[in-house]
C-alpha cells in the first residue's frame, strides 16, 4: 500500500535524523563519563571528529529520503501525504518539505561560548563553528549565503589539522543557536533586508532544495526580490553597487524611523 510506503519512508528518515542529531551527544557523554583525556585527544576533539563523520554519513541517507518522499508526493497528492504525516493538511505542508528537511542536512558544532550569558553558559550546541564570523558581503553575495550558506567552510581541529565544517543557509540559522557575539550581527545586519527579500520569492525558495540551487536560481530570485524591495523602499533605487548587506539594513532602519516621524506629524 502507498500509505504504508509513506509511513516507512517517514519513519526511516526520522530514524536517520535521530541518529545524526543524537550520536554526537551519546559519544561525547560516554567519553566524559569515563574521564578520557590524554594530551590533545579530548572529548571535544573526538566529538568534533564524530560530528564531521556523522554528517558525511547521514546526509546522503537523508537526501535519499527527500527524493523518495518527493516521488511519493507526486503519486498520492499533497493532501493525502499531509494527513499521513500528521500535518494540518494545508497545501504548504508538503510544498515546504525541501526547506524543512534542509535544516537536518547540516551538523551542529559542540563547544562552549566564552561570552555566553549565565543562562546559556552550559549550552554547547551551535549552528556555526567556533571561529565563524558573519561575513561582510554585497547584497547579491549575501543573498547566495542566505540561500546556500557555506557548503564548504574550513576550520582547524584540535590537532591543527584543517577539516571541513559546512554552515547551513543563513535563513536556517536560529538566534538561540548562535554564539552571543554573532546574534546582534545576524539580527541587525542581515535579517532585516534578507527577510524582506525572501518574502518576495518565498514560494520559489520553499519548493527548491538547496542542492538544486544554481547560478540561474540565485540570479532570478535576487532580481525578483530586489524589485519587490525597491517597490517598498523606493529610496533603494539609487543604492550604490558596493553597498553591503549591513548598509541596506542600516538604511532600512533610518527610513523606517523617518517614516514614523512623518506619520506622527500628520496626525
Amino acid at each position: 500500500m502507498i500509505r504504508d510506503e509513506v509511513r516507512d519512508a517517514v519513519k526511516y528518515r526520522s530514524d536517520v535524523e535521530w541518529l545524526k542529531e543524537n550520536l554526537l551527544g551519546i559519544v561525547k557523554n560516554a567519553i566524559e563519563e569515563r574521564a578520557t583525556e590524554n594530551g590533545n585527544i579530548t572529548a571535544t576533539f573526538v566529538a568534533e571528529q564524530v560530528a564531521a563523520a556523522t554528517a558525511r554519513t547521514a546526509e546522503p541517507l537523508v537526501q535519499q529520503m527527500v527524493e523518495m518522499e518527493g516521488r511519493l508526493i507526486a503519486r498520492i497528492g499533497t493532501s493525502s501525504l499531509a494527513r499521513t504525516a500528521g500535518t494540518n493538511g494545508s497545501s504548504h505542508a508538503s510544498a515546504s518539505l525541501p526547506q524543512r528537511l534542509e535544516a537536518r542536512l547540516y551538523p551542529s558544532y559542540t563547544y562552549q561560548d566564552p561570552d555566553a550569558s549565565k543562562r546559556k553558559k552550559h549550552q554547547s550546541d551551535w549552528h556555526v563553528p567556533s571561529d565563524f564570523q558573519m561575513p561582510s558581503a554585497d547584497l547579491y553575495s549575501g543573498w547566495t549565503r542566505w540561500l546556500q550558506g557555506f557548503p564548504s567552510y574550513a576550520i582547524l581541529d584540535g590537532n591543527g589539522k584543517q577539516i571541513d565544517a559546512p554552515v547551513r543557509p543563513f535563513r536556517l540559522l536560529k538566534n538561540g543557536n548562535l554564539p552571543r557575539k554573532l546574534r546582534r550581527s545576524y539580527d541587525n545586519n542581515w535579517n532585516p533586508i534578507m527577510e524582506l527579500m525572501e518574502k518576495e520569492v518565498e514560494d520559489e525558495i520553499r519548493t527548491r532544495h538547496v542542492h538544486d540551487m544554481d547560478f540561474d536560481f540565485f540570479r532570478s530570485t535576487y532580481d525578483k526580490a530586489l524589485k519587490g524591495v525597491r517597490e517598498e523602499y523606493p529610496e533603494f533605487a539609487s543604492a550604490k553597487s558596493d553597498w553591503k548587506v549591513s548598509t541596506y539594513c542600516r538604511k532600512m532602519k533610518e527610513i523606517n524611523v523617518l517614516r514614523k516621524k512623518e506619520a506622527m506629524n500628520l496626525v
